[in-house]
């Protein structure tokens, strides 16, 4: 039963540490997130702040139009981006569900074998107690 129990005190440290591992992972990936998402907001106001006026000559008036053709291509790779960093949030977040469960399964194994032997344990202190009572009684008859 000593086996057991390591085993299962092992298999939880293991089944923590991976639940942990994720959280961090999940963390950093969230942040990832933002910071693609913050790019998108920067990239977007910069494309609607630079508005062709009246009196620009047609040079300048290229020149924006690249320059929007350009930020709207750095906006779609963000989008881009931004969809497959999400989707990996997304797997984290399922991975760390499961694992998280495994931990609790672990944990709840753990502490019915541990209760178990403590039962156990107390019987044989019982038995003993009765054993040692019954002495006493016999002798003092």
């Amino acid at each position: 039963m000593d086996q057991t129990i390591k085993t299962l005190q092992l298999l939880k440290q293991m089944r923590n540490r991976s639940v942990s591992e994720l959280t961090g992972q999940l963390s950093q990936q969230k942040q990832l997130c933002q910071r693609y998402q913050n790019n998108i907001d920067a990239l977007t106001s910069l494309n609607e702040g630079s508005q062709i006026q009246s009196g620009d000559t047609a040079a300048l008036m290229h020149n924006q139009s690249h320059y929007k053709t350009h930020l709207r291509h750095l906006i779609n790779w963000q989008q881009q981006e931004f969809a497959m960093a999400d989707k990996q949030a997304q797997t984290l977040q399922t991975n760390l569900v499961k694992e998280a469960c495994r931990e609790k399964t672990v944990e709840l194994v753990l502490e019915d074998q541990q209760a178990e032997i403590a039962t156990e344990q107390e019987r044989q202190q019982q038995k003993i107690a009765d054993a040692m009572s019954t002495q006493c009684w016999l002798r003092g008859r």
